[in-house]
């Protein structure tokens, strides 16, 4: 860094570092909130399990009336603590700010451009006529943000990534990714389930995926994830009401 500023490399390495660790606290974060899940319901489905083993071994009906009414509490204070823990940790509903899909959309690229191009990437992002249409800035943001990030960080150098964005029907705007250095993720996404055994899948792209659905729907959009049309990769499609 020269000593009248950073130069254009040195913003570009920046962005970079940012955007590695961008993905190393959402990793973490997600991480830590598994290994919380697992605490929290690990003792009280212990106890039901042994409750009802007794239940089994021991037929009596006094016996397995004291039985179920402790299993009852565990489901109770099980449901309990996960609605506390949705409730404190829940994703704050966002102030609406609507914006125009070329301007979302020339941040993203201000944003990942320079990122790409240290990486050896190409980066296309085009939205032919739907410029002025009005989205959700802030979420719709950070879904293409995301997706951004995990496109140039898995696209092998010398290919392209490209970001097109078109009108489908009178309210609705279609953001189309490509992310030509991924495989379809598992059926399952949806639901953040690990693959079938045996089967590999890179963590933080399944992570991601999941992410930008849940994104996607709070503001009544939504996502999906395809083979590409030709060669290998993946298209998104991530779909978001217009104005």
């Amino acid at each position: 860094m020269n000593a009248e500023g950073p130069d254009e490399s040195d913003l570009a390495q920046l962005l970079a570092r940012l955007d590695d660790l961008r993905q190393a606290e959402r990793r973490a974060a997600s991480a830590r909130m598994v290994s919380v899940a697992g605490h929290l319901i690990g003792t009280p489905l212990n106890v039901i399990a042994g409750r009802a083993a007794l239940i089994r071994s021991n037929p009596a009906p006094e016996a397995i009336e004291e039985n179920v009414r402790r299993i009852e509490e565990q489901v109770e204070r099980l449901a309990l603590r996960i609605r506390r823990l949705i409730d404190y940790f829940g994703l704050a509903v966002p102030s609406v700010e609507r914006r125009a899909v070329g301007d979302v959309l020339a941040e993203c690229e201000e944003l990942y451009r320079p990122v790409a191009e240290l990486k050896g990437v190409a980066l296309h992002v085009s939205a032919p006529g739907v410029e002025p249409l009005l989205i959700e800035s802030s979420l719709s943001q950070l879904v293409l943000t995301t997706l951004l990030s995990l496109a140039v960080r898995t696209t092998p150098a010398g290919q392209a990534v490209t970001l097109v964005a078109s009108e489908q029907g009178p309210t609705t705007v279609a953001f189309e990714l490509t992310l030509p250095g991924l495989e379809p993720p598992p059926r399952n996404f949806e639901r953040l389930e690990p693959p079938e055994h045996g089967l590999r899948y890179d963590p933080g792209a399944l992570e991601t995926f999941w992410i930008c659905l849940g994104l996607a729907r709070r503001i009544g959009g939504g996502l999906s994830v395809t083979p590409a049309a030709t060669g290998s990769g993946v298209s998104v499609r991530f779909e978001c009401p217009h104005s």
